[in-house]
């Protein structure tokens, strides 16, 4: 049979598709995003006549197609966050059946709400490192027979009362006189009706046991209900016949390109299953997780990164085109796989031990040129040896910290990432160091300088404690803390002294430098401590403090120059001479002394 638009379904027969496995997704499809919400809102158009668009799908007959290609199922159990990947169907020996190309989500949306269920984590509750029922827990699609909505939302103008429910909460609900929750799925267990009169009879004799046979809504509702999934030939499709994968993924590419949900590192996501051997979207995906929660790293990553740092290390084109996902660059990809994997995992490893999370380590982008080094000199296996390559992670969190607090990555970053590889591809010969310096020579005088001059520095220094930057900022000034160790960020002299100040003990003319916020908690008064020293020191002035023989850390420790006085009283003159001690520190610490 030709490719054509084929003559509609049902919703059950539909549902009947996809439990006997003749509906299938291919690898090219994105994961299920859909939320609770959206399903609702679909059942609610359905239920009201309208129209929920053409689906696409591939009539999948060459026994070459089904063998080399991975499908997968429909996802029944939906879990928020863990649950979000299909499982294979092994498809040997199993013939003629259909690929959906356009409207899985639809689809996976009409399956979960009448077959399955859908997960969500209650409110004010932590995310779980894996997925507990107490925090996520299951809940089936119901509707409210007896009224419809109250009043119409304004964001959805949902008319029908549809509504995910855990058991406990549909078990509370029973008392309920404004509520009678029936379940969706339960539509298709009712016995064939063949007209819309024997529906209302069937109907009605139903309601009966329900106690709600003098609900008029409740009749109406359910007459809809059961015409909506069973009668109602709502399901319009076009099929593709034609084998050719290329061919598939060219309409692939037609009719999601521009969705507002779909973004375009799944556009190449499909690109790079359709020419990898093996399962890419498994494998990246696995990657993506392991960055997230493996080895307690905790950094948030996506697909994009992972491409994107794919096309870096295997010296491809790093703009995010379609064009550049050729057959051969995605051959390059799936052929250094293996060691792509470790090059992320181990750069995020070391990014970890360097004192940064998700939160300080304010561009993704950063880790990049770090990883493609490491790939290059083959060091990843090697490079969280601390004693081994102590100097050269030193000039790599240097280079974080730097390029962080320079914004180097904010705009044509793909310049950028182009120009670090070139630097670190030149320099490969001359040394296994990372080469910062040559980094620094090479974006000099351009809009990408990291150069820290007089006033970037003087802004550096009057950045309060609160601040995304102040973790680099202290890190750049301390290399030499031990980062795999808990740190705390804290006031040299005590924050309580500014808050509490004993007027008799400051000079009257500086009261209001005193009260100024912004100069007590800038980096001038701040430091990093490990978190015992820290609770020693407590609330105690910094003279007092320094003072006691039995404290492990002194001035030089600490970046405090030798001979200003400690005292409070003395806190402006400490403010000047600490900042020019620390700008002199971050002149050097970058070589511009």
């Amino acid at each position: 049979m030709t490719s054509s638009y084929r003559n509609p379904i049902t919703i059950e027969n539909a549902i009947i598709q996809i439990v006997e496995r003749k509906y299938l997704l291919p690898a090219i499809q994105r994961k299920f995003v859909w939320d609770s919400s959206q399903i609702c809102v679909l059942f609610d158009s359905i239920m009201r006549k309208y129209p929920i668009n053409t689906f696409m799908f591939w009539e999948v007959k060459d026994e070459d197609v089904i063998k080399d290609n991975h499908f997968y199922n429909f996802l029944e159990n939906y879990c928020e966050r863990f649950g979000e990947n299909n499982k294979e169907f092994g498809t040997e020996g199993h013939k003629d059946f259909f690929a959906v190309i356009d409207g899985q989500q639809r689809l996976n949306s009409l399956y979960l709400g009448l077959k399955g269920s859908y997960a969500y984590k209650l409110p004010r509750k932590w995310w779980p490192s894996t997925q507990d029922d107490d925090i996520l827990p299951p809940r089936t699609l119901y509707l409210n027979l007896c009224s419809p909505i109250d009043d119409e939302s304004e964001e959805n103008k949902m008319y029908y009362e549809f509504k995910f429910l855990t058991e406990h909460e549909f078990q509370s609900d029973k008392n309920n006189a404004k509520k009678y929750w029936f379940k969706v799925g339960e539509i298709l267990n009712f016995e064939e009706q063949d007209t819309t009169t024997d529906v209302v009879f069937f109907v009605n004799r139903k309601l009966a046991d329900y106690g709600l046979s003098e609900n008029e809504y409740a009749s109406k509702t359910l007459c809809r209900l059961y015409e909506a999934i069973r009668l109602d030939q709502s399901i319009h499709y076009y099929c593709e016949s034609k084998q050719s994968l290329d061919h598939v993924l060219d309409i692939f590419l037609r009719t999601n390109h521009g969705g507002t949900h779909l973004s375009f590192s799944d556009l190449l996501m499909s690109m790079a299953v359709a020419n990898w051997k093996s399962d890419a979207r498994q494998k990246i995906d696995l990657l993506v997780q392991q960055v997230q929660s493996g080895n307690n790293m905790g950094f948030t990553i996506d697909r994009d990164f992972v491409l994107k740092t794919s096309l870096v290390l295997t010296d491809a084109n790093v703009q995010f085109k379609v064009k550049n996902f050729t057959p051969s660059t995605v051959s390059a990809i799936e052929e250094n796989w293996n060691q792509i994997r470790y090059c992320v995992l181990a750069t995020f490893e070391l990014v970890k031990s360097l004192g940064f999370n998700d939160t300080s380590l304010s561009s993704k982008n950063a880790v990049i040129p770090i990883a493609f080094y490491l790939f290059k000199h083959e060091l990843y296996s090697e490079i969280n040896n601390k004693s081994k390559h102590g100097d050269n992670r030193k000039i790599i969190a240097q280079w974080l910290h730097m390029s962080l607090l320079k914004r180097v990555f904010s705009g044509q970053s793909d310049t950028v990432l182009r120009n670090l590889r070139n630097v670190i591809e030149k320099n490969l010969l001359i040394g296994m160091q990372f080469p910062l310096n040559e980094i620094i020579a090479e974006f000099r005088g351009t809009n990408k300088d990291l150069k820290f001059d007089d006033e970037f520095i003087e802004r550096l220094l009057a950045t309060q404690k609160n601040d995304q930057s102040c973790f680099s900022i202290l890190a750049l000034l301390f290399p030499d803390l031990d980062y795999t160790q808990s740190l705390d960020i804290d006031h040299l002299h005590p924050e309580d002294a500014f808050k509490k100040i004993d007027v008799g003990e400051i000079p009257q003319n500086q009261l209001t430098f005193y009260e100024d916020r912004e100069n007590w908690n800038s980096i001038v008064n701040l430091c990093l401590l490990s978190s015992s020293i820290n609770r020693q020191k407590g609330k105690k002035s910094l003279h007092d403090w320094i003072q006691n023989p039995n404290v492990e850390i002194g001035r030089n420790d600490l970046l405090i120059p030798p001979r200003v006085d400690l005292r409070f009283k003395s806190f402006k003159k400490f403010v000047k001479a600490r900042k020019s001690h620390l700008t002199k520190r971050v002149k050097l610490l970058i070589g511009e002394i």
